[in-house]
């Protein structure tokens, strides 16, 4: 995605529809893309699956995260829903909110086996509010 805050970098996108943690993924904000650019670099070099890392960048990113689903209509708005009434909507906000600031999120597969070795590397790019989702369960990851 070409953003003001991704500069003339084009970060791979999220699959189409609403934009959402995948099963066995770290989801971590970056501040600049330098770094998102770095990271994604290591993370293929240490065997992560480059067609399933995507980053969502700046105010697109946030219009992209659709927190309320009100653009992906009402199967977004009854998912969006059910994370506000869950304890994913603090993790939720704060994403759009670091967008919305001219942040950038990167989601990267990992499972259980993998999610330390993800979250290392992104730690070592400056990430942080890192969480990893599971089936049916998150957790933070890092400070």
């Amino acid at each position: 995605m070409a953003d003001p805050r991704g500069g003339d970098r084009d970060f791979p996108e999220p699959p189409e529809g609403l934009a959402k943690p995948e099963d066995d993924s770290v989801v971590a904000f970056l501040d600049g893309p330098d770094q998102a650019e770095a990271a994604i670099e290591q993370l293929i070099e240490a065997g992560f699956e480059r067609d399933r890392i995507y980053v969502l960048c700046g105010i697109r990113g946030a219009q992209r995260l659709d927190v309320s689903g009100a653009h992906h209509g009402l199967r977004g708005r009854v998912y969006r829903l059910l994370e506000w009434i869950s304890d994913e909507k603090g993790i939720l906000f704060r994403a759009r909110d670091h967008l919305e600031a001219g942040g950038l999120v990167m989601s990267v597969p990992a499972d259980d086996d993998r999610k330390a070795d993800a979250a290392r590397i992104l730690a070592g790019h400056g990430a942080h509010g890192m969480a990893h989702f599971g089936r049916d369960h998150w957790e933070p990851l890092g400070a």
